[in-house]
């Protein structure tokens, strides 16, 4: 081994350390995903300075797996954690997102032509929907 090779993976050595902290401390799950992918992009480049030094090209399908198996890893993650935390999108000027409103509102979701609206019965108290019984209620 000469030294550059030494150097490379004295470097490579140091930054999984720091990568795996950060994995172990990251106080969230968006921070522990990134330390998994950056651990292994280390370990791929430490498994490439090898292959490298020992000048065998036998790892090159183990590189390309890896490097495969994280891209899809980490928008996998990517994906979860912004469904998890998905807020609905703000609009503009404070506008309600289509669809927000009742039918017929401006805003509101649009009926089809020709569709015929019914009226839901009322409740004793006034309100839509059905009776204490769950039979509909008239009136």
């Amino acid at each position: 081994m000469n030294w550059v090779t030494g150097v490379v993976l004295a470097l490579l050595v140091a930054s999984g350390v720091m990568v795996f902290v950060r994995l172990a401390r990251g106080p969230s799950m968006l921070d522990r995903a990134v330390a998994v992918d950056a651990l292994l992009a280390v370990v791929v480049a430490g498994l490439g300075a090898r292959a490298a030094e020992a000048r065998t090209p036998y790892t090159l399908p183990v590189l390309l797996v890896l490097a495969f198996l994280g891209f899809t890893g980490s928008v996998a993650s990517a994906r979860f954690i912004a469904v998890r935390g998905a807020e609905p999108p703000e609009r503009p000027g404070g506008q309600e997102p289509a669809g927000a409103g009742r039918p017929g509102e401006p805003g509101g979701p649009v009926e089809p032509e020709g569709a015929e609206r019914t009226e839901r019965p009322k409740r004793d108290d006034g309100r839509e929907g059905t009776g204490a019984g769950g039979e509909e209620t008239g009136g």
